[in-house]
């Protein structure tokens, strides 16, 4: 029997407004026990601090030279002791089970693969010290820095989680066909069938809704998506936007950064008809690579399974849509305990550390682009 590994992941989502953390039990293959999950929300102030960091990078250079800043190195450190924090907090302060392997995803700042470069702030070497003198991490592998390697083997260092969506509907005993869709501030597609497997970024997800809900209401998110439940969808606006997100889709595989989006050319619609069109763009491009695999039954994870607006929409052409919260096993219906649509990529950021320590592949050409399977992050 393959050597089972207690792993701990961290992930932090385009949203930018906490960390989650996922414990998983796992041999990097076929053997999936899912543990605690823990979500920690930033403060206001830190919030602000990365947003505002963010904003001054439009361009690979201007990222390189922004690292290199004294902003950039304090806001780096307070980020990696925030993941200190949360480690030790759902390791159990030292007390708890010995913890082998930790996947460090960090917060990305900026990633463009036509550049071949990726930036995601946290330092790894910094935090091993600072876990150092907790008895159950202090022998912890830290595996960071997932995505250069793919992207130095023209993939698009996007997106990893596929694996382990192959790994969790395994662990489920679903056996047909499914879509696993991730909306988070972008979407994603993970599509599974028979063992094949393939995946690519479809476009915004909430990351468009959120900006406009911040600049039309002075909140973070639609809550339920109820404001955009309120208002009309505009289609003339919202097919030239998909017009033209088809065109830069010329890839097999796409990751896109949420900078590669904005909200100005839906300035002169009404704030709520404005949120409406956002949220249907969202739901048009998960129906649209559906319709084309000609596949009914979709699986949704990410805090975008929350938005009934887009919900409605994908319901509306009865498409047989689950939420990876109630999704039981093919052949039984007892709840899989640990399965959580907000954690499915820390867990799965957990589940790439063990596979990266194993040397196993992580990225393949049908997830990512890459050139040939290849396996990803540093060892600390």
């Amino acid at each position: 029997m393959s050597k089972i590994y207690t792993a701990l992941g961290s992930m932090s989502g385009t949203s930018l407004d906490g960390i989650d953390f996922s414990i998983v039990k796992t041999d990097g293959v076929d053997h999936l026990y899912l543990g605690e999950n823990k979500y920690f929300e930033f403060s206001n102030t830190l919030k602000q601090k990365i947003r505002a960091l963010k904003k001054k990078i439009i361009t690979t250079d201007e990222c390189k030279k922004v690292i290199k800043s004294k902003e950039y190195k304090e806001l780096s450190d307070e980020i990696t002791m925030f993941h200190k924090e949360g480690m030790i907090r759902i390791a159990g302060y030292g007390g708890g089970f010995p913890i082998d392997v930790i996947g460090f995803h960090g917060i990305t700042l900026w990633h463009k693969p036509a550049d071949k470069y990726t930036h995601q702030i946290g330092d790894a070497k910094v935090l091993k010290k600072s876990i150092a003198k907790y008895k159950n991490l202090k022998n912890s592998e830290i595996i960071y820095n997932f995505r250069k390697n793919d992207i130095l083997n023209e993939g698009q260092g996007a997106p990893l989680t596929p694996i382990y969506h192959k790994a969790l509907i395994k662990h489920l005993k679903i056996v047909d066909p499914r879509l696993v869709v991730n909306i988070g501030g972008i979407t994603n597609v993970t599509y599974l069938n028979r063992g094949n497997i393939f995946s690519t970024d479809l476009g915004p997800g909430n990351c468009l809704l959120d900006q406009w809900m911040k600049k039309k209401f002075d909140k973070d998110f639609d809550e339920g998506g109820k404001t955009a439940l309120e208002g009309k969808v505009n289609q003339n606006i919202a097919g030239n936007f998909l017009d033209k997100l088809k065109k830069t889709q010329k890839n097999k595989n796409l990751s896109y950064d949420t900078s590669d989006f904005d909200i100005s050319e839906f300035n002169k619609l009404s704030s709520k008809d404005g949120l409406a069109t956002l949220s249907f763009i969202t739901a048009k491009t998960i129906l649209d690579f559906a319709r084309d695999l000609d596949l009914k039954k979709i699986i949704i994870c990410g805090g975008g399974r929350y938005n009934r607006a887009i919900l409605n929409y994908l319901e509306k052409d009865r498409f047989n849509i689950s939420l990876i919260d109630d999704v039981r096993s093919s052949q039984s219906d007892d709840q899989i305990l640990g399965l959580n649509g907000d954690f499915i990529e820390s867990q799965a950021f957990a589940y790439l550390a063990v596979r990266s320590y194993l040397k196993l592949p992580i990225s393949f050409p049908e997830t990512t682009g890459c050139l040939k399977e290849c396996t990803g992050g540093e060892k600390i």
